[in-house]
């Protein structure tokens, strides 16, 4: 059977392509290596000897873009699903080494609350957090305008006309610059809230201040003002809700179907040939990859220029999870599901230095035992590190989980001092593991880090491959990493695809 069209990997963004075709009637067939849908923004299930049994997500636990005019919301309508969500407030607390900080989403409440924590320049400040959410503001409405961004053919520039409005000419004099420009041009050197911007941004744009393009920067550092939400029973029911709409529809999902090759004649893509040998043919093939792994799928058939385009952008970061079952008497009451935790001003970030905690609602009871929690602990880190420990033998591997895993601890204990004792169960991860079960390149996931060279138009686009018929999604693409923002992408695919021509019947 031919196929309309292929999807590789039942990350979000492949699947969001995926449904909204199946629900214009193409006929489409996504494939997954794994025996559960989400890929990094999935959960995974760890049983105990008594039945009983832990519900962990596997990479990302933050998610936007579900209130009105955001990404997920627009596809829900679209697809006529509903997604299992419910609103956090506050979106998190972060913690620095001699105070605590709590992320509102509401302004009035965020105002109050960042004048308290930083008041050493807060007047200047405030000049500074008021332009970012302007230019914020802005950026948000153009992006729900959908426009075809980045243009990568006059097409493109002709359809992106529509969504510009004349408040966007204040955004020329920002395309070049970075966050770190702006704090500089208002004076800001207050240690505390430099690290506070540093931490926020390298969880949202894979770069600190100095290197974040500041018109991603300005909406990176907006997304609890735009709202964070939890999926009730974890990452993955928001997977399985696209996974379930593109099944209504007439769409197939297989798992345990690894892609080896995509099949290319004539610089056109026109199948797949899966690990078992079999191959499988559709009019279009959209790839849910990393920029890296195109390379790699397509073999000798990759053009010179995307082996030369993936060579230029720089390694992404790679991330390191700790996975604890926690006695819920060691959590204090009242605080956010997620916090960040800097332990040191003067080290860099990363590498156990900042660590992202989060942990389920109390009232979700399906995600741990009676009376655990489930606790999911991550720190971004360079990946040559994990496969150099890995060349060097087990033992050298495992003693570097064992030391990253203790330096998350220490992170933990900040925000709920004694949580060791109060471990009932622990497993950990590393770029290696990430690796082995998404095949992402190197075991490195969130995208590109957006620096100016690499964010905004001069982001990558779904014909990023340069093959025809050939189209990516996912972080590599703009507008980046997040469920929301490969949702955006994804949208974009689909605006683009719906007219296109469909297999011969």
């Amino acid at each position: 059977m031919n196929y309309d069209a292929i999807v590789i990997g039942a990350g979000v963004g492949g699947l969001t392509a995926g449904a909204l075709l199946a629900r214009d009637g193409w006929r489409v067939l996504v494939l997954e290596g794994h025996i559960e849908p989400g890929g990094c923004a999935s959960s995974y299930r760890r049983k105990r000897p008594d039945g009983s049994a832990y519900v962990f997500d596997v990479g990302a636990t933050l998610f936007g873009g579900f209130q009105p005019g955001g990404a997920h919301h627009w596809v829900a309508r679209r697809l006529d699903a509903r997604f299992p969500v419910v609103p956090l407030e506050p979106a998190m607390q972060v913690h620095l080494p001699d105070r605590a900080i709590t992320r509102y989403g509401e302004p009035a409440r965020w105002e109050e609350e960042r004048r308290r924590v930083f008041p050493a320049q807060a007047a200047v400040a405030e000049r500074f957090w008021r332009r970012q959410e302007a230019i914020a503001d802005i950026a948000w409405r153009f992006a729900r305008r959908y426009p075809p961004m980045p243009p990568e053919d006059p097409e493109d520039l002709l359809g992106i006309i529509p969504a510009v409005r004349p408040e966007m000419v204040k955004l020329l004099p920002h395309l070049e610059r970075t966050v770190g420009h702006e704090l500089r041009r208002y004076g800001l050197s207050d240690p505390a809230l430099r690290t506070f911007l540093d931490a926020q941004l390298l969880i949202s744009a894979q770069v600190t201040s100095d290197d974040c393009a500041w018109l991603f920067g300005s909406a990176a550092l907006d997304l609890a003002r735009q709202g964070v939400f939890y999926p009730a029973g974890g990452a993955w029911s928001i997977a399985r809700t696209l996974a379930d709409a593109l099944l209504r529809d007439g769409g197939e999902v297989r798992y345990r179907a690894w892609v080896d090759q995509i099949c290319v004649r004539d610089r056109r893509a026109y199948g797949v040939r899966l690990a078992s040998g079999e191959e499988l043919r559709a009019r279009h093939i959209i790839a849910n990859t990393s920029i890296w792994d195109l390379p790699r799928l397509l073999g000798d058939a990759a053009p010179a220029a995307l082996r030369r385009r993936a060579a230029r952008v720089p390694d992404g970061w790679g991330a390191f999870m700790l996975y604890l079952g926690l006695d819920e008497s060691a959590i204090p009451p009242g605080g956010a599901e997620h916090h960040q935790v800097v332990m040191d001003y003067a080290a860099p970030l990363g590498e156990g230095n900042s660590a992202f905690i989060s942990l389920h609602p109390a009232a979700d009871a399906e995600r741990a035992p009676p009376g655990q929690r489930a606790v999911t602990i991550s720190t971004h880190t360079a990946v040559g590190q994990w496969w150099a420990a890995k060349a060097a033998g087990r033992q050298a591997y495992l003693e570097r989980k064992e030391a990253m895993a203790e330096r998350l601890l220490d992170a933990l204990e900040r925000v709920m001092p004694g949580a060791r004792a109060a471990v009932r169960y622990r497993q950990s991860g590393s770029p290696v593991s990430f690796q082995r079960y998404t095949r992402r390149a190197r075991g490195m996931v969130g995208g590109i880090p957006q620096r100016p060279s690499l964010s905004g138009l001069h982001s990558l686009g779904p014909r990023a491959a340069g093959v025809d018929h050939l189209w990516l999604v996912g972080d590599s693409i703009f507008p980046g990493q997040s469920t929301a923002a490969v949702t955006q992408g994804a949208i974009r695919l689909y605006q683009l695809l719906r007219h296109a021509p469909r297999a011969e019947q």
